[in-house]
């Protein structure tokens, strides 16, 4: 299956009528509608019942990744667990080499960045942290998002596919940039996978834009993809940093709202607060290797100044607040 992206209007419309009619007869569907979300990502409007989402992989992600993210889907629907729902038993197919896995549309609202919401989160990434990982699908590695490593897996795949990024530039970087592009390669060498803390199922991306609110049902989390068994650390850390971000500063309330959260499944190990400034670090760093990349590729020098460079200061102030959220009183957040 050709890419609906860098071509003609004419030669996406055939794509598309041609993936319509492949989805109408694999699965028995009258199909009325279909709109790009998200790159490789549709929404199937049906005729008849819920819309669906059509996620596009590329050629080269094997079919067992996405038969194991259906698998995960499954699993999480066995535990009652608020995620997206596989849209048939068999959601999975490959048509023309690329894995294709069809859930169920999510009706709902962009989530909210106030306390409650992180609250909610929190709560969910603690219980998801209490299943067990014993089934092949959610016993996988993970932690690493697909879009950054065609390996998957673990944290220190990303890592080490941020370092290959900067290996592609060195020499376009230009001198003004040096001090900045050396500083990054330091960093990720020594960035910590938490690869030793103790590992359950996670989800490799709990943002807010990974989040549906619901009118039913609340919070619901949506793309797995690359799901599977990782540091539980990592996610907590995540939507504790991400969720604190506000406006140039940040929100110690929505730290301590996530930890209080998922404080209530689970209780962090001290030697997991140690590497919690760690986990926090990882996500801004690996996304400033790829627009590092992507600015010098462009003709541009960067200096430090740009929005995406990490902030460390901001980072270790967010870690200390979530550190002594998850070593006081578990309380409630209405």
């Amino acid at each position: 299956m050709k890419s609906l992206r860098d071509i003609s209007e004419d030669e996406r419309r055939a794509l598309s009528d041609k993936f319509r009619k492949y989805l109408e007869k694999r699965y028995g569907i009258q199909i009325t509608g279909i709109t790009r979300l998200d790159r490789g990502v549709l929404r199937i409007d049906r005729r008849e019942g819920r819309s669906w989402v059509a996620r596009i992989f590329p050629a080269d992600r094997p079919i067992e990744r996405v038969l194991g993210d259906a698998e995960i889907l499954q699993f999480l629907e066995k535990q009652g667990f608020p995620a997206e729902r596989c849209a048939s038993p068999e959601p999975v197919s490959s048509p023309g080499g690329r894995g294709v896995l069809v859930t169920e549309f999510v009706e709902g609202t962009k989530a909210e960045p106030n306390e409650q919401t992180l609250f909610k989160l929190g709560e969910m990434l603690g219980r998801l942290n209490t299943f067990p990982t014993r089934s092949a699908g959610v016993i996988r590695e993970a932690g690493s998002l697909h879009r950054y490593s065609k390996l998957e897996g673990g944290i220190r795949n990303e890592l080490d596919a941020a370092l290959s990024w900067l290996d592609t530039i060195e020499g376009k970087v230009p001198a003004q940039s040096r001090i900045l592009y050396d500083s990054l390669r330091k960093q990720i060498k020594v960035a910590d996978d938490c690869n030793d803390l103790p590992k359950a199922l996670i989800h490799p991306d709990p943002v807010l834009k990974n989040v549906i609110v619901t009118p039913d049902s609340g919070p619901i989390l949506i793309d797995w993809t690359g799901a599977g068994r990782g540091p539980r650390i990592m996610p907590i850390a995540i939507l504790a940093w991400s969720g604190a971000l506000r406006d140039g500063s940040w929100s110690p309330e929505r730290v301590d709202a996530a930890v209080k959260g998922y404080s209530t499944h689970v209780h962090l190990q001290e030697n997991e607060l140690l590497h919690l400034v760690g986990a926090m670090k990882v996500l801004p760093l690996i996304f400033a290797c790829w627009r590092f990349r992507y600015a010098i590729a462009s003709g541009k020098s960067p200096d430090g100044t740009e929005w995406w460079w990490p902030r460390e200061e901001l980072t270790e102030a967010i870690a200390a607040r979530a550190r002594a959220a998850f070593e006081s009183p578990v309380r409630n957040i209405s």
